[in-house]
């Protein structure tokens, strides 16, 4: 097996090839080559995923087990006993293991998914009934997930972080007979948001902890962390911080200190202060809250009153918290 005498970076030349690890950049073959699900088996295990669908960004529709990523047997044992094993341990036992980890295990794990997503829509058309109009992802959009690859690779350097690189909140749920597993990536504003169980996860992989940050400063919100939360909550929460995101405006920078073999040994995430973020209009929000409530069989109607007003299932008007459970459900 040949590996690359340097840190492997496939951003460099822009070479996403299905002949290297997509993690060392090692040549693959027969004997070395790992069976890497973007989602692993044990999820698809748990959850029965395996012939599921997941829609693509370009409209395709693919099923759970075939969404693999070229690795190598090392990286693939590496990830495993780093954090698989933890966090399939962790979601077994549910939300009071989860909020017990090392919330870098949980990054990392979120931001393999998310670039392993990413590495399989490299090659969609935009349209698939118009191909001449081009990939979904331009060069120069993909130069912005570097950053996010580099600290992918901090599986194999062991690098450690100084400052948070990522916002993440961790909510507990009911799943009060709700199908008990759903997932949102989005690979443009660097968003992921996972719900398995009674646990449910609200990511930014790359904004130096700004939009938590953000959602905490605000006590209504940051008391929904306490409370136990129906699934159409939980999305309501995501709806936000989704909304929220696509206005965060502000780009956050790292210093990153190497060893001598050019490896990173540590990342600096840099403070970002002041305010970053562009003006909420409410109709918009209530178009991102109908996509997260359509499952519920709610549409835009439904949702937006008028007059800038959005129905929420989180606070009354007065600010009091909704107990949706308690209530019997929507």
């Amino acid at each position: 097996m040949k590996k690359p005498e340097h840190m492997y970076n496939p951003f460099d030349k822009m070479t996403f090839a299905h002949d290297k690890c997509f993690l060392c950049g090692s040549e693959l073959s027969t004997d070395n080559q790992a069976d890497e699900h973007i989602y692993p088996k044990w999820l698809q295990n748990m959850f029965n995923l395996w012939n599921k669908e997941l829609v693509l960004l370009n409209g395709t529709s693919i099923r759970y087990r075939q969404l693999k990523i070229p690795c190598c047997k090392s990286c693939n044992g590496r990830m495993s006993s780093l954090f698989e094993k933890p966090i399939e341990r962790a979601v077994t036992c549910g939300y009071d293991e989860i909020i017990t980890l090392d919330r870098d295990l949980i990054f990392l794990w979120l931001n393999k998914l998310s670039y392993g997503m990413l590495f399989k829509e490299l090659s969609l058309d935009l349209s698939r009934s118009e191909p001449e109009k081009g990939k979904i992802y331009s060069a120069e959009y993909l130069k912005e997930h570097r950053m996010q690859y580099m600290f992918l690779q901090t599986i194999l350097s062991q690098a450690t972080y100084t400052g948070r690189p990522y916002s993440m909140l961790i909510f507990k749920i009911d799943p009060c007979g709700v199908e008990s597993y759903w997932s949102h990536d989005n690979p443009f504003l660097k968003t992921f948001f996972i719900r398995m169980n009674n646990v449910g996860i609200i990511s930014q992989l790359m904004d130096n902890g700004f939009n938590e940050d953000f959602f905490l400063q605000y006590p209504k919100y940051e008391e929904l962390l306490h409370k136990v939360l129906h699934p159409i909550q939980f999305a309501e929460i995501c709806a936000r911080f989704l909304y929220k995101c696509s206005l965060f405006y502000r780009n956050p920078s790292y210093i990153m200190m190497m060893n001598g073999d050019q490896k990173p040994e540590m990342i600096i995430s840099q403070g970002i202060s002041g305010y970053g973020y562009g003006d909420w209009e409410q109709k918009k929000f209530a178009e991102v809250l109908t996509n997260f409530w359509e499952p519920y069989g709610l549409n835009f109607d439904d949702v937006y009153k008028g007059d800038d007003k959005v129905w929420s299932l989180l606070h009354r008007e007065d600010g009091a918290f909704i107990d949706v459970i308690k209530n019997n459900g929507v």
